[in-house]
């Protein structure tokens, strides 16, 4: 990996120890198709999360924040994967009060993230 993909730390909002394990895994082909993955699917989550805010429905912001959890989580994103959780322990317990502020660190995290991960394409 190369050293702009490693420096870009965001202080702490992302491990970049996950992608170099994920290559040693399974190879720079399946890190890169994972990344590319989570580029498709997080936008989407993202999305599917903010619609159900919208409609007041508890269990969609619940599903789709428990994916995102994982699914950044998986990838290095600490911080998303945190703020998906306390999105998800919101739906919950019903608390939509948070939401606007939660999905607004939300949003930018996961385009600090994504943005991240597309210099990290090629360079894994």
């Amino acid at each position: 990996m190369n050293d702009h993909v490693e420096n870009s730390n965001l202080s702490g909002d992302i491990d970049p120890l996950f992608l170099s394990r994920l290559e040693d895994l399974g190879g720079s082909k399946l890190a890169n198709e994972l990344v590319n993955m989570y580029l498709i699917r997080g936008s989407q989550l993202l999305d599917t999360i903010s619609a159900g805010y919208e409609a007041r429905d508890f269990g969609v912001v619940k599903n789709a924040a428990h994916s995102l959890i994982s699914s950044a989580g998986n990838l290095g994103g600490k911080k998303v994967s945190s703020l998906a959780k306390l999105i998800e322990t919101a739906a919950i317990e019903e608390q939509f009060d948070q939401m606007p502020e939660l999905l607004a660190n939300l949003s930018s995290t996961q385009e600090a993230f994504q943005q991240y991960l597309r210099g990290a394409i090629g360079n894994i």
